[in-house]
């Protein structure tokens, strides 16, 4: 599957897209290879969430101790 990239797009009546300016066409298999320039890939965020939530199991059972020894 090949995706087409054009600077601008338009349509017609019947629905026809047409390409304006330069264009140039990538596959999705290249698309789906570069990883995103700003943000985080799925993986990365799985391991900030489960990160983020064994901090706040530690943090609680701290606090729980804490308490405990008072």
């Amino acid at each position: 599957m090949q995706l087409l990239l054009c600077d601008g797009l338009s349509t017609d009546a019947d629905g026809v897209v047409y390409c304006s300016g330069e264009s140039a066409s990538i596959t999705l298999e290249e698309v789906q290879a570069s990883p995103a320039s700003n943000g985080l890939t799925k993986e990365q965020a799985d391991a900030l969430i489960g990160a983020s939530i064994l901090a706040l199991v530690i943090g609680f059972i701290f606090a729980l101790m804490l308490r405990q020894l008072r």
